[in-house]
């Protein structure tokens, strides 16, 4: 059986197509799982930087009132 050339053609577009599909496809499952990564990461900070520091203190004690 013999094809025509326009038919030919049209499977090859359509490999191309599929081809093009399955990378995108790819390239979109990468990103994907970049940005899974990149929010854990930033879920891990925040969660470290909300634990409580008990032995440091964000400003200096104050002096007691009416001085020395």
């Amino acid at each position: 059986m013999q094809i025509s050339e326009e038919l030919a053609a049209l499977i090859s577009r359509a490999e191309v197509a599929t081809a093009t599909a399955r990378r995108l496809l790819d390239e979109n499952d990468r990103w994907r799982r970049s940005a899974e990564w990149q929010l854990d990461y930033l879920f891990e900070l925040s969660a470290e930087f909300r634990r409580p520091v008990s032995r440091l203190r964000a400003f200096p004690p104050r002096p007691a009132a009416g001085g020395n």
